[in-house]
C-alpha cells in the first residue's frame, strides 16, 4: 500500500532527504513523522497493519507513503514489503519493537527487538547494494539498559551495561546487532539513542494512575523517595532523532538523552500533587510491600514499578558536546499540560 508525498519541489533545491520511520502510530513516531513532513522530508512508514484495522493512523500527517509489513517477518512476503520501502532511503529511524515486559514474553521481545532489528537493516543494505550513498541507521534503545539500581553513579555512554532480563537485555541485544553491521558495512553508519522514561500527552497511562493516587489520598513514597528519576519529553526525544539524522551521519555513535534533570521521586511526586492542588505523600513504605500492593491495588505493573523505584542519573554531555543537543521542554510546563488532561479523564469517571 503506498501513496505519494505531496511536499514539492523548486528547482535547484538539493535533492529531497529520505526517511523511513517503524513504529509510526506510537506517539514517539507520530510526532517524528509530523515534524520531518513540516521541515520538507519524503517520510515513509512501516506499519504491521494498515489503517483500517488500526485507529492510530489517523493521527499521521498528510504526506507520508505507508508501507505495511511486519519486520519480524510472520509473512514471507513482508521481506519485499521491508525492502521496498528502504529502497533509495537516507534515513532510516527504527523506533518500532516491543516496550514492556507485562505485555511481551522474552521470546516476542527477542523476536521483535532482536531478529525485527536484523530484518530491517538486512533489508535496508540490500536494498541499496550498489549505491554510493552513505546509509544512515538510527535505533532507540533505553537507558535501563544501565539497569535499574544505579544508586551513586553518574552514567554515561562509557558506563558497564547491566540489564534487567527482558525488555532492556534485547534492547542492548539490538545494540550489538546494529554495531555489528556498521563494523562489517563501510556505507552503513548508525545511531544509538538511549531514551529515558518518554512523557508528554500520548504516554499518559503510567503517569495517570500515579495522579489518580495523588488525588485520592493514596499515594505513598517507596523507601526514603531519594532514588533519582530520569524522564524525556517526547517532543525532546523527536529533536534528538532529527539532530542525529541530520549531523551524526557519518560516524557510528551512542548517546543517552533524558531532559538533563536527575530528579528524586520526592521531588516529583511533590510537584504533581502541587499541580493537582492536593498535598504531597507524607508516608514511606517498605519496597517489597509496595511491589506487592502496587499491583493488586493499583494496577501499576512490573514495569512502572522499576521505574518509579529506579535509580538513575544519566549523563547527556555526550550529545550535548557532539550534537548541540540541549532540552527544550520544562517538566513545569508539560506536567501542567499532562495534570490538566489527567483532571477531564477523571472528571468522566
Amino acid at each position: 500500500m503506498q501513496t505519494k508525498g505531496s511536499n514539492s519541489k523548486k528547482s535547484g533545491d538539493p535533492p529531497q532527504r529520505k526517511v523511513l520511520i517503524t513504529g509510526p502510530t506510537s506517539q514517539l513516531g507520530i510526532n517524528l513523522s509530523k515534524t520531518l513532513v513540516k521541515e520538507g522530508y519524503e517520510v515513509r512508514i512501516l506499519a504491521k497493519t494498515g489503517p483500517e484495522l488500526y485507529g492510530e493512523w489517523s493521527k499521521l500527517p498528510p504526506g507520508v507513503i505507508p508501507f505495511v509489513g511486519d519486520f519480524t517477518l510472520k509473512d514471507e512476503s513482508d521481506r519485499d514489503v521491508l525492502v521496498d520501502a528502504c529502497r533509495d532511503v537516507d534515513v532510516v529511524f527504527h523506533i518500532g519493537s516491543a516496550n514492556y515486559n507485562y505485555q511481551y514474553n522474552y521470546k516476542n521481545l527477542i523476536e521483535t527487538n532482536v531478529v525485527g532489528t536484523e530484518n530491517i537493516v538486512v533489508a535496508y543494505l540490500e536494498a541499496n547494494k550498489g549505491s554510493s550513498k552513505n546509509l544512515h541507521f538510527i535505533l532507540t534503545s533505553t537507558t535501563s539498559v544501565y539497569g535499574y539500581k544505579r544508586t551513586g553513579e553518574i552514567l554515561s555512554e562509557e558506563s558497564e551495561t547491566r540489564p534487567a532480563r527482558g525488555y532492556p537485555e534485547s534492547k542492548l541485544m539490538a545494540e550489538k546487532v546494529v554495531n555489528a553491521f556498521g563494523v562489517t558495512n563501510n556505507n552503513l553508519h548508525y545511531t544509538v539513542l538511549r531514551l529515558s522514561k518518554l512523557y508528554g500527552l500520548g504516554y499518559e497511562n503510567s503517569f495517570f494512575k500515579v495522579f489518580k493516587l495523588l488525588m485520592e489520598g493514596k499515594a505513598n513514597y517507596v523507601g526514603n523517595g531519594n532514588n533519582h528519576i530520569t524522564l524525556l519529553h517526547v517532543d525532546d526525544a523527536v529533536r534528538a532523532l532529527i539532530m542525529s539524522a541530520e549531523k551524526a551521519g557519518d560516524v557510528n555513535s551512542t548517546y543517552n538523552v533524558s531532559d538533563g534533570v536527575p530528579y528524586t521521586l520526592k521531588e516529583l511526586l511533590s510537584k504533581a500533587a502541587n499541580l493537582l492542588g492536593v498535598e504531597p505523600p507524607k508516608k514511606s513504605i517498605n519496597p517489597l510491600f509496595a511491589r506487592i500492593i502496587s499491583s493488586r491495588a493499583h494496577d501499576i505493573k512490573y514495569d512502572e514499578y522499576e521505574f518509579l523505584t529506579s535509580d538513575r542519573i544519566i549523563s547527556i554531555e555526550k550529545i550535548k558536546k557532539e550534537l548541540g543537543f540541549v532540552p527544550m521542554v520544562k517538566l513545569e510546563t508539560a506536567g501542567r499540560e499532562l495534570v490538566d488532561a489527567f483532571k477531564k479523564e477523571y472528571k468522566r469517571q
